[in-house]
């Protein structure tokens, strides 16, 4: 962990947050100051300042696109903005911020202009948000059948000829 990183601490679960998803490399939760109804951000566990040096990239925005699905899906979001600013905290994160025809932003998100939810609704926004990322099967490999060699077909005159060399001895 990183010297005062609060993402970290977030990972370390030494602060709580409103987690959303989970696994072996990554976390979404809940952004404390939402822009909009649903506003996640995406940390991979390990700490890097910039997204960019997140080794497993496109893993990460995978992540990022399933939490703004969800958004989609769970609140009817019209489109997600996804921002990767990097400056104001020093751990790499995507904000996955669902959009909205009638929310608090112009055609481009402000990040200093939040919406207001009680402690309570921002508990409902993660579990319904968290309920609509699809759940992960584990990846079965495919057993490949070895294809099967197809015997020649012998003709008719072939037939009655090798019959008949082994008839003869």
């Amino acid at each position: 962990m990183e010297q005062k990183c609060i993402f970290c601490a977030i990972v370390a679960n030494q602060i709580p947050a409103l987690k959303v998803y989970e696994d072996d490399n990554f976390i979404a939760f809940l952004d404390i100051r939402p822009l909009t109804k649903g506003n996640c951000l995406v940390i991979p566990k390990k700490h890097y300042i910039w997204t960019y040096d997140v080794p497993n990239f496109g893993d990460y925005f995978e992540v990022a696109r399933k939490v703004g699905l969800a958004a989609q899906k769970a609140f009817g979001a019209k489109w997600i903005c996804f921002l990767t600013l990097g400056l104001e905290v020093q751990h790499a994160h995507i904000r996955v911020v669902p959009r909205y025809e009638k929310d608090l932003h112009g055609i481009v998100v402000d990040i200093n202009v939040n919406e207001k939810f009680s402690e309570e609704e921002m508990k409902e926004i993660a579990e319904e948000l968290k309920s609509a990322i699809p759940v992960e099967q584990p990846k079965v490999e495919e057993k490949k059948e070895e294809p099967v060699e197809e015997k020649p077909r012998w003709s008719k005159k072939d037939l009655f000829w090798a019959r008949r060399d082994i008839e003869q001895t």
